[in-house]
């Protein structure tokens, strides 16, 4: 693969597994491409047709394509760019855990083991880090506020002084 479609690629999904969201940063590096649908059945080096994934959801995932009968009974894999994930999964915030709201959620979350303990856990400390930058950002926002406030005070109290000086 050509490094500008890689880099294309990269970019498409943001820098993250479009299965699992692990990212680039937590990775310490580049993750792999997937092939949506394997050449094997059918499927081409089409940019439309690559994922890029970490090494354990392209490990899970390997060739797997459903027969007709599997895709019409819901074995099927969603593709993190042209499905529409939340109508199928969903995030419980409080234990990390996506839940599956189908029976192709639950398919595709057990397939790319969506739910191990790391995943878990990375969800989770990415959730508490959204928190605490969120509280941070509030702090800075209350800060410049009081200093606004200590600014128009100190102003009003220099004109009463010159007031009363007169």
């Amino acid at each position: 693969m050509r490094r500008a479609d890689l880099n294309e690629l990269r970019r498409r999904f943001n820098y993250a597994c479009g299965y699992c969201s692990v990212t680039e940063t937590s990775v310490g590096g580049e993750l792999t491409v997937d092939h949506f649908q394997p050449r094997i059945a059918g499927g081409s080096d089409d940019i439309d047709n690559l994922v890029y994934a970490c090494q354990r959801c392209n490990s899970y995932k390997h060739r797997f394509w459903p027969t007709e009968e599997e895709a019409h009974q819901g074995h099927h894999l969603l593709h993190p760019l042209r499905d529409n994930l939340a109508q199928h999964i969903q995030l419980n915030y409080t234990t990390g855990k996506l839940e599956s709201l189908t029976p192709t959620g639950d398919f595709h979350i057990t397939l790319l083991q969506l739910n191990r303990p790391q995943l878990v856990k990375h969800r989770l400390a990415r959730q508490l880090e959204e928190v605490v930058e969120q509280k941070l950002a509030l702090f800075a926002q209350q800060n410049r506020e009081m200093r606004n406030t200590v600014q128009t005070q100190q102003r009003y109290i220099t004109l009463l002084e010159a007031l009363l000086q007169k």
